[in-house]
């Protein structure tokens, strides 16, 4: 039986810890692996990991701050509405990469330090552009819109051959007479999402932070 190094050895860093932790999160989502499978990868033990780190949910605090890190934080010129278009979807291609991630966002997004100088540039663009003390509460309601929508894609993917099983069933599904064209534009709908559900998931993220944006123009007007 072969022995694991000793920390000291393998010369094992916090850093090191951190991105094995990405790799696997990249692979498994942030919920599909253990802090024995981290151990492993790392050629460690699970305690020497702990050492160095802390606990797991230490380790995936660290993994949700070092994935926000690598997301585009728009320059402060553009309009409130062109800087979260930018951030929301450029921040998509990121999150999606790292499934579980944009879940624990919308929970814990206001703790993570490396989320402040992304809140602090979009909730100032929305005070320029007029909300006033409503900033807080636009914001919170255009990353969690979209923050969910890819939380929802990453259950759909974790769901795997369920998933497609339910494709099946929503094409072979043959309504009764009372079916009308409502369903007609909803079974190609839902069928999208069986035939190229990357780009179905595409569009309906697009049309939902385009309409998000639209109502709070309009209840900008309004006020």
């Amino acid at each position: 039986m072969a022995v694991r190094p000793s920390a000291s050895r393998t010369q094992l860093t916090p850093d090191h810890v951190v991105a094995a932790a990405l790799d696997l999160t990249r692979e498994h989502g942030i919920d599909g692996w253990s802090l024995r499978d981290l151990a492993t990868a790392l050629d460690t033990w699970p305690n020497t990991v702990t050492h160095h780190v802390g606990t797991r949910e230490q380790v995936c605090q660290a993994v949700v701050e070092r994935v926000v890190a690598e997301m585009t934080n728009p320059p402060a010129d553009l309009s409130w509405q062109d800087w979260f278009r930018a951030f929301l979807r450029d921040g998509r291609d990121v999150l999606l990469q790292y499934g579980g991630v944009a879940r624990r966002l919308c929970r814990d997004g206001p703790a993570v330090p490396s989320a402040m100088p992304i809140m602090e540039r979009g909730v100032t663009r929305l005070i320029d552009g007029g909300f006033g003390d409503d900033a807080p509460r636009a914001y919170s309601l255009l990353l969690n819109s979209a923050m969910l929508l890819i939380a929802l894609a990453d259950d759909r993917r974790e769901a795997g051959q369920e998933r497609s099983e339910v494709a099946d069933r929503i094409r072979a599904f043959a309504p009764g007479p009372e079916a009308g064209p409502a369903w007609a534009a909803m079974h190609g709908f839902l069928s999208g999402w069986a035939t190229d559900g990357e780009r179905t998931f595409t569009e309906l993220f697009d049309f939902t932070v385009d309409c998000v944006i639209a109502g709070l123009e309009a209840r900008l007007r309004s006020t």
